[in-house]
């Protein structure tokens, strides 16, 4: 219920006038439309409760009753035919949410299957990770005794050169 007040809508007797048809067989109309489509508030209502109709409800109306003068057909057959029945609407409804489940589904498979393909990635970067650290401390290792040898040699090299200074070994002797 809103409080509309709009040129696009009109009240039942401006409707009625409209349709050629008395209020109290509008109301009919609208009771029937309603209970078709299952919903109370089809129309739109003003601040006193009462219904409004638009140029399309109008035109609507005028379907219906001329479907309702065909033979072997009432108004509220004509009504199913016009308006949206509430099984129908469900039943399309239910189509839309058995697809919309059925296409999550697919999605949801699609995304396992690449959780899956990255956990399969990130466990073969971590044996990688590991095979890459051992041949780090390999290295480290080799390194460290690679500078030991270094080191070694240095002494050595420095040995000699202090040999060196002194001088040759009969320069001992001599002096």
């Amino acid at each position: 219920m809103s409080n509309v007040k709009n040129e696009n809508f009109l009240t039942p007797a401006q409707a009625a006038k409209e349709l050629g048809i008395s209020v109290a067989t509008l109301r009919k109309y609208s009771l029937i439309v309603e209970h078709t489509t299952g919903n109370a508030n089809y129309f739109e209502r003003n601040s006193q409760n009462n219904r409004l109709y638009t140029s399309e409800n109008l035109g609507d109306f005028k379907k219906m009753v001329d479907l309702g003068h065909e033979p072997k057909m009432t108004l509220d057959l004509a009504a199913q035919k016009v308006y949206p029945s509430k099984e129908k609407t469900e039943a399309a409804d239910d189509n839309h949410l058995a697809q919309d489940i059925a296409d999550l589904k697919a999605e949801n498979k699609k995304q396992l299957a690449t959780i899956e393909q990255l956990k399969n990635e990130v466990a073969d970067l971590k044996s990688a990770n590991k095979e890459l650290e051992s041949k780090n401390a390999t290295l480290k290792t080799k390194n460290e005794k690679s500078e030991e040898k270094t080191t070694e040699l240095k002494e050595r090299v420095n040995e000699q050169v202090k040999d060196d200074k002194k001088g040759h070994w009969w320069n001992r002797f001599v002096k």
